[in-house]
C-alpha cells in the first residue's frame, strides 16, 4: 500500500483496492494492530480511518486547518496522533469507533448465525454515514512548536509522544487521562526535522 494524491493506491498485484476518499495528496498510512483499520493523514487536512476489509472510511476526522503530515495508531489505547503544518499535534480518542464496530461485528455474526443474509458492505456504509464526526473526538491539542509539525509518534509502552516540526526542534510530551504537556525540547538540527521515531 502507498499513498498518491488521488487517495490509497495498491501496487499492480496488490489484494488491496481501497475507494479515493482524500481531495489532496496522502502523507502517511498506518494499519491498526488488532483492528481491520488503516489510519491516513492528508493535505486536505482530514485523517481518515479506513476498513480494509469493507474498504470503507468509517471516520473522517477534522480540526486541523493546514495540512496534516501524518496519523498513527497507539500501540495499546483507542488514540490516534496527528501533526499538522498549523504547528498542532493533536490526540484523538477513537474509543467511540472502536465500540461502534464491536457491536457492529456482533450484529454480523448474529445475524450469520440466525440466516440472514444481510450485506456487510451495505451494513458498513450505515455505519460508515453514521459514523462521521461523532465517533472521534479531539482528547489533546498540544502546541509548542513554532512552525509546522511533521511527525509524532506515541512511545510503544511509556505515555511519552515525540513529534518533530519545521522550527528544527524536537519536542518530548507526556500526557495523562486528564491532559498532555510538553516534557522537553531538543534543539540541534540545522534543517527541518522530518521524522521522529
Amino acid at each position: 500500500i502507498f499513498a498518491s494524491k488521488f487517495g490509497i493506491i495498491k501496487p499492480k498485484n496488490s489484494i488491496f483496492d481501497m475507494p479515493s476518499g482524500h481531495l489532496d495528496y496522502i502523507r502517511t498510512v498506518q494499519f491498526h494492530k488488532e483492528h481491520p483499520w488503516i489510519v491516513s493523514a492528508s493535505d486536505d487536512q482530514t485523517i481518515r480511518i479506513w476498513n480494509w476489509q469493507s474498504r470503507e472510511c468509517i471516520a473522517r476526522i477534522t480540526g486541523h486547518t493546514h495540512y496534516v503530515m501524518c496519523a498513527r495508531f497507539h500501540p495499546t489505547e483507542d488514540l490516534v496522533l496527528s501533526a499538522s503544518l498549523d504547528q498542532t499535534v493533536r490526540v484523538w480518542d477513537i474509543s467511540a469507533l472502536r465500540r461502534k464496530s464491536l457491536s457492529i461485528t456482533e450484529h454480523q455474526s448474529f445475524g450469520a448465525m440466525s440466516g440472514s443474509m444481510a450485506d456487510p458492505k451495505s451494513t458498513a456504509a450505515a455505519v460508515a454515514a453514521d459514523v462521521f464526526g461523532t465517533d472521534v473526538m479531539p482528547k489533546f491539542v498540544l502546541e509548542g512548536h513554532t512552525r509546522g509539525g511533521n511527525w509524532a509518534e506515541f512511545h510503544p509502552t511509556m505515555p511519552l509522544i515525540v513529534s518533530g516540526a519545521d522550527d528544527r526542534e524536537v519536542k518530548l510530551w507526556r500526557m495523562n487521562e486528564s491532559r498532555a504537556w510538553e516534557v522537553d525540547t531538543m534543539r540541534g538540527h540545522t534543517n527541518n526535522v522530518s521524522c521522529a521515531i
